[in-house]
């Protein structure tokens, strides 16, 4: 029974990230390293008021970010009679005239099969969701290496069927080269992502972030991987009557084998409270950097997040931090389609 019941539960929860994708200081998340320790913080948060995290820091003036463009999905804008506002799915960035680039999982079906060109549209040279130009899509490059599980290698490259011109409202953002250091430092994220509230914004959003390393991603998911896991067990005990020291051993192995759940081709950021994060909507979009001469070059992609348990919202929470595609890791990628 209980070899049955660990490996049940290593299948369901230790597999891939629960997807939602600064300077402040925030409050430490209590450890889970016993089954006992699950117990109590499920009733410490049981008993906190609701707070109010913000999620979309403020709106960005127009004409900030012109490499700023959203995707929208044609068949909800058949649908909804052309309602941007309803069909909007991910943020990208014009990189050249005719190449948007974007997150890999914003292009493929549930599946994991690359969607045909037609699926989406490409709207630019505005910040608020009901204007601006719409621009077609000929073909949609997907990373080879592309994991649908992991998000690992989440990038992708949409060509235009027009070019895309200089002019009011738009422009395309530099990028990081290939194996350049992305340091630990302040950096910007921007987007048309779900706000505080659940609802989202009609115009684009900015929010002030941190790139910290990878194992402070690290650290937090692990230790809500473990509450995850405390709490499955914990019900598959009430349900089946299992003994506690049963549920504890079985914790005891499920935990050991949380392992880290970022590669090296990602970037982790935002704050230690969650107070600012990227969110659901803004997948697709640029983590910025200011290069020492004032220049915003792009450094990375909106890529996941591990939502938190038994959360009232999906994004912003404290010691969960977001993930970004590292795109010093794919400039040479990104070249040899856009030059080939």
């Amino acid at each position: 029974m209980k070899r049955l019941l660990i490996l049940a539960l290593g299948a369901a929860t230790l597999g891939a990230p629960a997807l939602s994708q600064g300077l402040d200081g925030g409050e430490r998340a209590r450890s889970v390293d016993s089954m006992r320790d699950y117990i109590l913080a499920r009733r410490a948060e049981a008993g906190e008021p609701g707070d109010t995290r913000i999620v979309g820091g403020r709106p960005a003036d127009e004409g900030e970010w012109p490499a700023a463009v959203s995707l929208h999905d044609t068949a909800t804008l058949d649908e909804t009679g052309g309602d941007f506002f309803l069909s909007e799915l991910c943020g990208g960035t014009i990189i050249t005239q005719d190449w948007i680039l974007t997150a890999a999982h914003c292009l493929v079906d549930e599946d994991g099969q690359v969607k045909p060109a037609d699926a989406l549209v490409v709207r630019s040279a505005s910040n608020s969701i009901y204007d601006g130009n719409v621009n077609l899509a000929a073909e949609f490059v997907v990373h080879e290496d592309y994991d649908p599980w992991t998000l690992d290698n989440d990038i992708a490259l949409i060509r235009l069927a027009q070019p895309i011109y200089g002019g009011a409202g738009t422009d395309t953002i530099p990028l990081i080269p290939q194996g350049a250091v992305i340091p630990n430092a302040p950096a910007m994220v921007v987007g048309w992502g779900m706000l505080d509230d659940g609802t989202f914004p009609p115009v684009l959003m900015e929010t002030d972030i941190n790139v910290v390393p990878n194992a402070t991603c690290d650290t937090g998911m692990a230790e809500e991987a473990r509450k995850q896991v405390g709490g499955v067990l914990l019900d598959l005990g009430d349900i089946n009557n299992i003994p506690m020291d049963a549920l504890e051993q079985a914790f005891q192995i499920l935990a050991s084998n949380i392992g880290p759940a970022l590669s090296q081709n990602m970037i982790c950021a935002g704050i230690p409270s969650g107070a600012r994060s990227s969110c659901s909507g803004d997948s697709g979009g640029p983590l910025m950097m200011q290069a020492t001469d004032g220049t915003w070059v792009q450094v990375g992609i909106v890529s996941w997040g591990r939502e938190a348990l038994d959360a009232e919202h999906r994004c912003a929470h404290p010691n969960l931090y977001a993930v970004y595609t590292r795109l010093s890791n794919y400039f040479d990628w990104i070249a040899g389609h856009v030059e080939g």
